[in-house]
């Protein structure tokens, strides 16, 4: 901007727990990556301050939140996360936070949302996760009737896990395809923009159009 004035923020990072070998889809550099592209659409950005806390998100005690909370205080400035499940998975500390006067929360994965949409996704995000815990315990315990075993390593059963993790990767990143679809982009745009910003496919590969439209088939799966 010509007058050099900056959007500052503060960034909060956080894993349930350090994780070593491979690439998480959940990880820092994850969380990093969706918060880096929201930080390009804003006006001359500037992170205060990292912080990266290794944390449950449902934990009562989260001093790492605490210390992000107090330098949002002191500079003024909202507080960035990837995805509200980074900032919490607790309802009661979320709505804490989205009532608190004199800070302001950014969602990466939810750019043009307000504190209240933030409290209100939240909820939903929680009701959603305890659904989907209760439909897939049914579903196992339908199948230990049936006589299914589980954990044996059998085509069929890797098969299901590979259909498992295909549509938790689908879960997690719909956010962002939505937002990009919701800005009028058409797939194939989606792609180039996924591309030239180093995002790569569950497998590590560039993304197609026909990817594109499977995630957020798989994205809408799992929320039916």
């Amino acid at each position: 901007m010509a007058n050099g004035t900056t959007t500052d923020f503060v960034v909060l990072l956080r894993i349930s727990t350090a994780k070593t070998g491979g690439i998480d889809s959940n990880g820092i550099a994850a969380q990093r990556r969706d918060i880096n592209l929201f930080l390009q659409q804003q006006d001359n950005p500037r992170v205060i301050q990292e912080f990266v806390e290794v944390e449950s998100g449902a934990a009562k005690e989260r001093p790492v939140l605490e210390q992000a909370i107090k330098c949002c205080q002191k500079h003024r400035c909202p507080l960035l996360v990837q995805k509200v499940d980074r900032l919490t998975r607790d309802v009661e500390t979320l709505g804490r936070l989205t009532k608190m006067k004199n800070i302001q929360l950014r969602i990466a994965s939810l750019p043009n949302a307000d504190n209240f949409q933030i409290h209100l996704y939240g909820i939903l995000a929680s009701q959603e996760r305890e659904f989907i815990s209760k439909r897939v315990r049914a579903g196992m315990r339908e199948a230990r009737e049936r006589g299914v075993k589980f954990g044996n390593p059998k085509l069929a059963e890797l098969n299901k896990i590979r259909k498992h993790e295909a549509r938790i990767y689908a879960y997690e990143n719909s956010e962002l395809i939505k937002n990009l679809r919701s800005d009028g982009k058409t797939y194939r745009q989606i792609c180039e923009f996924l591309n030239s910003s180093g995002i790569k496919t569950r497998t590590g590969k560039c993304f197609h159009p026909v990817q594109i439209h499977r995630i957020l088939k798989r994205a809408s799966e799992v929320s039916a």
